[in-house]
């Protein structure tokens, strides 16, 4: 029961040059600004050594990273997609709505749906190989399909249910409420109950044989029982987080924020974070196109002296050493610029610009460290404002160019970039997918305020 929809995020793997010739696209004299809601994601699941995860939000866009395949997206659904479950080895996965629609991919066997429970569904969990699922509804009602053996509902819990995992084998599976009382079936063994949390406990995620597990509360706090290493928890996220998985062995786990930031620890490899939408307040992107614009259209600052890495923006930031001559740009500072342009505007539009240098890698460091890094020259959720960086090198030391992202269209991007061809700021427009002039998208950061 498979309904595909093309939504798909892969990860695709200091200063900048910047210049950029004018093969290959052409130049936008205007573009209509996009828009999008924020994406709400409730759920993520790891492969069992680590090497690939796979997020879905609650409209059903899936993202699948490392070694899970992605095989396609729900559509048709009622209510909210919650939950998603990938099989050992990525070769498969299910996911959830909230009125129990389930849809198998890959290696997972359909076997039904859950129906008759009360309240809504809040997550499922297949086996290792997908031969079997279980789901569990808000009111604690399990629903074990296939290899999973049911072994009971939770009772006199406070709050709700938020979650399930089952053992590799479906031998056993661990439930638990928004309190954070623990119940465990089967093969899993009881370790404990997360206690001394703010927020409500939102997932749970056992170990392969049901020696461990591992909670989080919608703050971050990770509770890690049994065989499950405790790695830490994150921080800084948007919007709550809203699930955790561990591996097979529990020497790693990986969670999600409410706007698919990914926090990977131990033997889980980040590979790379969900499409957010639009999250920032007071309309960021807006103003950062706004203020592109006006300094495009700025005869005063878009006017570069000779030589040509001269420029007003450097100057302004006080970056580089090098300070420029002749009449009224004596302030100015001579060095390659890209990084500096959008820098400024950022700052200028409101947006936080810590971290930020001279060098267009700094954007995708910021995303990093931020989590609103997205990698993939298909710039999957690119919105206005954010900051495209081109051709980052394996180690994230040193990027070409970066540039502004001022309107998205179905299949193009227009950019506003500082450095261009000419050492000039220009507007252009360009394919999705494909290269701007001969430089290639490494993916986009967005600004927090």
């Amino acid at each position: 029961m498979t309904h595909p929809r093309s939504s798909r995020r892969r990860r695709v793997a200091a200063l900048a040059a910047c210049a950029v010739a004018t093969t290959g696209f052409s130049v936008a004299t205007g573009a209509g600004v996009a828009s999008a809601a924020p994406n709400t994601y409730r759920t993520l699941s790891v492969t069992a050594d680590g090497s690939g995860y796979v997020l879905t939000n609650t409209g059903g866009g899936t993202y699948a990273f490392g070694s899970v395949r992605y095989r396609g997206n729900p559509a048709g659904f009622t209510g909210d997609i919650v939950g998603v479950s990938a099989t050992a080895d990525g070769s498969g996965y299910a996911v959830i709505s909230s009125r129990g629609q389930v849809y198998a991919y890959g290696s997972v066997t359909y076997r039904g749906n859950p129906t008759g429970f009360t309240g809504d569904i809040a997550g499922i969990s297949v086996t290792a190989d997908g031969s079997g699922y279980a789901a569990i509804s808000t009111a604690g009602q399990v629903y074990a399909y296939g290899s999973v053996q049911y072994r009971g509902n939770p009772v006199g819990y406070s709050g709700r249910m938020t979650g399930i995992s089952t053992t590799a084998n479906g031998s056993g599976y661990a439930a638990i409420s928004s309190a954070g009382q623990v119940y465990a079936y089967g093969s899993v063994t009881y370790r404990g109950n997360p206690a001394g949390f703010s927020g409500p406990i939102v997932g749970v995620s056992t170990t392969a044989n049901g020696s461990g597990y591992a909670a989080i509360s919608s703050t971050g706090q990770v509770y890690a029982y049994g065989t499950v290493q405790y790695r830490g928890n994150p921080t800084g996220f948007t919007n709550g987080i809203s699930g955790i998985s561990v591996t097979g062995n529990g020497s790693g786990y990986a969670a999600v924020s409410g706007i698919g930031q990914v926090y990977a620890y131990g033997t889980v490899a980040h590979r790379g974070n969900a499409d957010p939408g639009t999250t920032t307040p007071g309309n960021l992107g807006s103003r950062i196109v706004a203020t592109a614009t006006a300094e495009l259209n700025n005869s005063g600052h878009n006017n570069v002296a000779r030589p040509s890495k001269c420029n007003f923006y450097s100057g302004d930031l006080k970056a580089g050493p090098t300070l420029c001559t002749g009449p009224n740009k004596e302030s100015w500072r001579s060095q390659d610029w890209c990084a500096d342009f959008t820098r400024w505007v950022w700052r200028q539009a409101g947006a936080s610009v810590s971290g930020l240098g001279s060098g267009a890698v700094s954007f995708k460091k910021y995303g990093d460290a931020r989590r609103t890094w997205v990698s993939g020259a298909g710039l999957t959720g690119v919105q206005p404002g954010d900051a495209i960086v081109y051709d980052v090198n394996r180690d994230s030391s040193w990027a070409s160019h970066v540039g502004i992202v001022a309107a998205v269209g179905p299949t193009t991007v227009t950019t506003i970039d500082g450095n261009f061809s000419g050492g000039k700021i220009v507007r252009s427009t360009y394919t999705r997918g494909g290269k701007f002039g001969s430089k290639t998208v490494s993916g986009y950061a967005r600004p927090v305020a």
